[in-house]
């Protein structure tokens, strides 16, 4: 590994160890045998209880698999958890997006994950671009799927892309925001992540080193950025999460909808899709942003649990995390 690698590393470690949280990484070689969908090496956490339900963490876009601390830590003795690092992301292999058919490159990551993991069937916990694609693999295979819960604004649940969005999916305006105002700077990373967590103030330094470091990671910039050139719609069209919305009655599973009241998209959306797919249900988290796991651990995690069928072992939400059913 080089400088940058080994400095994300030390900084997940100081993150797993500061929570208590016991995790062990490994990697998969994927080939899809279609270069248009090529994965390649893909790096995974594993954390939790051996032989417990099997739950699948998709985190979202300019994230990394350890992003979804302290939600691991609360989990952990009641299932067994894999979070992989999405294609571009933290230790897995950098890509660009360019050119990659979206929606056949995310059903097959987490189809070839599940393959490579030995995991027949699971239960999908999606943030964001995430969330999305879980959604899409429901879709594709719902004979693999227990339950859906999407932690956040699935992207592009609006039914128009916003004025930030249209800005950083355009090809050279994105790349010169992540080279001025949006560079990713240590010393601004609290600020940074004000766009997707209401409370940055009460994360620890250790996770944000964590963070910084996975921003900086060769290629890491590279691949968020095609990725977003990727889903961007001629003009004003709706695009991901509301395009699919014909598409919604077809998904199986019990849904979950965990949602901020301070997510940057509004719980609206979230109860508008929860029309469109026959089992869903709205939860909201007060005073919560984007990444609400990070501003609601015990909520989330607690939410999460019930949902997923284990009520959560010695731990419930805290006083002000409780959640608000639409």
């Amino acid at each position: 590994m080089g400088i940058a690698e080994d400095r994300f590393a030390a900084a997940q470690a100081r993150v797993f160890e500061e929570t208590g949280t016991h995790a062990t990484s490994s990697f998969l070689t994927i080939d899809t045998q279609e270069p248009a969908t090529r994965i390649g090496r893909v790096h995974v956490l594993k954390v939790g209880k051996e032989g417990a339900p099997p739950v699948l963490l998709i985190h979202g876009g300019n994230s990394v698999a350890a992003g979804w601390m302290p939600l691991l830590k609360l989990l952990q003795h009641d299932f067994q958890l894999y979070a992989p690092d999405r294609p571009g992301c933290g230790f897995s292999d950098k890509l660009d997006y360019r050119g990659v058919p979206f929606r056949e490159h995310a059903v097959a990551f987490i189809s070839q994950v599940m393959d490579g993991l030995g995991l027949p069937r699971v239960n999908l916990i999606g943030n964001s671009m995430g969330g999305y694609w879980a959604l899409l693999f429901a879709l594709a295979h719902p004979e693999r799927v227990e339950r859906v819960a999407l932690v956040g604004e699935p992207a592009g649940s609006s039914a128009r892309p916003s004025f930030t969005h249209r800005l950083l999916s355009t090809p050279g305006i994105n790349r010169l925001l992540y080279m001025t105002a949006l560079k990713p700077r240590r010393a601004k990373a609290r600020q940074h992540l004000r766009m997707v967590v209401a409370h940055p103030e009460r994360l620890s330094e250790a996770f944000l080193d964590m963070a910084h470091a996975g921003a900086i990671l060769p290629g890491a910039q590279r691949a968020w950025l095609s990725m977003l050139e990727q889903t961007r719609s001629p003009g004003r069209a709706p695009r991901l999460m509301y395009a699919l919305r014909p598409e919604l009655s077809g998904i199986q599973c019990p849904v979950l909808l965990l949602w901020g009241d301070r997510d940057f998209c509004s719980p609206v959306w979230g109860q508008e899709l929860c029309q469109f797919i026959p089992q869903a249900r709205l939860e909201i988290i007060p005073d919560a942003g984007h990444m609400a796991w990070l501003d609601a651990p015990q909520a989330v995690a607690s939410q999460l649990a019930q949902f997923l069928g284990a009520p959560l072992s010695g731990a419930s939400a805290a006083p002000g995390e409780e959640s608000v059913r639409a």
